[in-house]
């Protein structure tokens, strides 16, 4: 991480990073995204689950990264794994994946915050160094404006010494603020951190990736049917193969 970086992550909970997938990787994502949104539960690749029932308005896939080669190259990409090396103390893994497609209403209800501490989720800053039990990368891979219902965050609210004094509407929380990324952008964010989303007002569909890298020591989160399935690993290069698997020591 470099001075700017590692004081924004400190101070506001999250970063932007520019350009961290390519125009054809966005575009493959996307193709494989909707290619889920047509398929049929039953029908989805193995590994791949609903982690709440279908609406109008919102499909939730977990383990998005098994659903197709495409996602695997998003495991390992370096800008990421630099700010999740540092952040972990060095010992790190991919927990759990998913994605997230919205449409007209839907949004992500406000969750998390520095108060109360969440087992799996908290983070602290002492002596120079930053350490988040939970750290995700958020790709917003297709219409992520305000309008679209885009990623929101209570800055700072990682540290918050209070519980959140309003709702988990994101329109009941006069503090929220809409993260500004493009598709191809990553967000990362300390999982502490307060966050949801907007409301989507545009009914055009919104989708975002979510991959989510905790210690090393963490089992898979398997809340929501994320966990990963037994035929991962084989699918993976060594690096992605370490990434995914989960360190005792």
């Amino acid at each position: 991480m470099t001075d700017e970086q590692r004081y924004l992550f400190d101070l506001q909970g999250y970063l932007v990073l520019k350009d961290v997938l390519s125009p054809q990787q966005v575009a493959d994502c996307n193709a494989a995204l909707e290619k889920l949104e047509q398929t049929r539960d039953e029908d989805f690749p193995y590994g791949v689950s609903l982690g709440k029932a279908r609406s109008p308005s919102e499909l939730y896939v977990s383990n998005v990264v098994e659903a197709s080669p495409v996602f695997h190259q998003l495991i390992d990409l370096p800008a990421v794994i630099d700010i999740i090396q540092e952040v972990t103390l060095g010992l790190y893994r991919l927990n759990h994946t998913y994605s997230i497609h919205r449409w007209q209403t839907g949004y992500t209800y406000l969750h998390m915050g520095g108060t109360p501490l969440h087992p799996k989720a908290t983070y602290t800053c002492a002596n120079g160094q930053i350490f988040s039990l939970l750290t995700k990368a958020v790709f917003p891979v297709l219409n992520s404006r305000p309008e679209d219902g885009c990623f929101a965050v209570i800055p700072g609210s990682h540290k918050a010494n209070f519980k959140r004094p309003w709702g988990n509407h994101p329109e009941e929380n006069p503090v929220l603020v809409p993260v500004k990324a493009e598709p191809g952008d990553a967000i990362i964010f300390a999982e502490a951190l307060a966050h949801g989303s907007l409301v989507n007002t545009t009914g055009r569909p919104r989708r975002t990736i979510y991959y989510c890298y905790s210690v090393g020591y963490m089992p898979d989160w398997t809340k929501l049917g994320l966990a990963f399935s037994d035929r991962l690993e084989a699918q993976l290069s060594p690096r992605q193969r370490e990434i995914v698997r989960l360190k005792i020591t």
